[in-house]
């Protein structure tokens, strides 16, 4: 009889708290937009947001053309698709670190929203939220360009979506944890900890398999990429963007060629254990970064560095 009662009540606490956690969200996603457009013109918001990420592209095109000597071969793919989406990865991770610091040193805001009745997570995620989608958006102009103007072989028709949004979705949910653990540790970086979010996602560029795949890698750097869940989720969407695993045209060393996987320590795993890689590492990155980020929060508070502005 007393659990009967009690249990509708648990369930109205459970219900409030996903309102108020998704109002939160809401209002943080329209605080990010209005903070990463400036109040802007939106066509000169977008103009610029593309056109570091273009210029990249146009970059690595010029290298590969340079290297490849005019060839547009499978690597070609292999390296445009990977920087294609690693756009998300500088942007949702280094989103989600650049808050706090945007909040504590600039704004001067996160000691209120830290005594408000404002959800962090949701707040966080929120915040990061027009970061991810801006990314989103340059990833697809950037496959848009590659397709019409630079040689890159995409077909609709050969395209996997289902894997495609499956990957995607999953590879969000790892980046934004990745971002979680970085936030945790800009509440008590101090000083010149603004680049901390772009650093690692610089260090990623060679841990992940985005430019380099990883049997070329020595040993050690090699097992740091395979340990990388990132790594795994580039595989995916380059796969399902291409329709299957991306193969390539190389020498044999003896003057003549052969025809193979790009990366074949990657081809070994087809979509069904490869996507099992990229769920337990969502669900595991996932768990993680909410307990390192409550547990980091604590240290912060003990250490009074919520409101403690450490910027010259």
């Amino acid at each position: 009889m007393i659990d009967a009662i009690r249990r509708p009540a648990r369930y109205a606490a459970l219900r409030e708290s996903i309102r108020e956690g998704a109002r939160t969200f809401r209002i943080a996603a329209w605080l990010g937009w209005q903070i990463e457009s400036n109040w802007a013109d939106p066509f000169v918001f977008f103009s610029f947001t593309i056109l570091r990420p273009l210029a990249t592209a146009l970059m690595l095109l010029v290298m590969y053309e340079v290297v490849a000597r005019g060839q547009s071969g499978g690597y070609f793919s292999y390296l445009y698709i990977s920087n294609a989406f690693f756009v998300l990865v500088i942007q949702t991770m280094a989103g989600l670190a650049w808050t706090i610091f945007d909040d504590r040193e600039a704004y001067k805001m996160l000691k209120y929203i830290f005594t408000s009745p404002a959800r962090r997570f949701p707040y966080l995620l929120g915040r990061a939220t027009a970061k991810t989608l801006v990314a989103l958006l340059t990833a697809t102009i950037l496959l848009a360009v590659g397709v019409l103007f630079l040689g890159l072989h995409l077909n609709l028709a050969q395209i996997e979506w289902g894997w495609a949004v499956v990957y995607f979705l999953l590879g969000l949910v790892i980046l934004a944890s990745l971002g979680v653990v970085l936030a945790g540790i800009a509440l008590l970086v101090a000083r010149h900890g603004e680049a901390i979010g772009e650093v690692t996602a610089g260090m990623l560029l060679l841990f992940s398999g985005a430019y380099f795949p990883p049997d070329i890698l020595p040993p050690v750097l090699k097992q740091v990429t395979l340990a990388m869940p990132i790594t795994y989720w580039l595989e995916g969407m380059r796969r399902a963007l291409n329709g299957g695993i991306i193969v390539g045209t190389a020498s044999n060393g003896r003057g003549g060629t052969i025809t193979g996987p790009i990366s074949p320590l990657l081809a070994q795993f087809d979509n069904w254990r490869l996507l099992l890689i990229i769920l337990l590492s969502a669900a595991l990155s996932a768990v993680c970064s909410f307990f390192f980020y409550r547990w980091i929060e604590h240290q912060a508070k003990e250490r009074g560095m919520i409101d403690r502005l450490t910027g010259y």
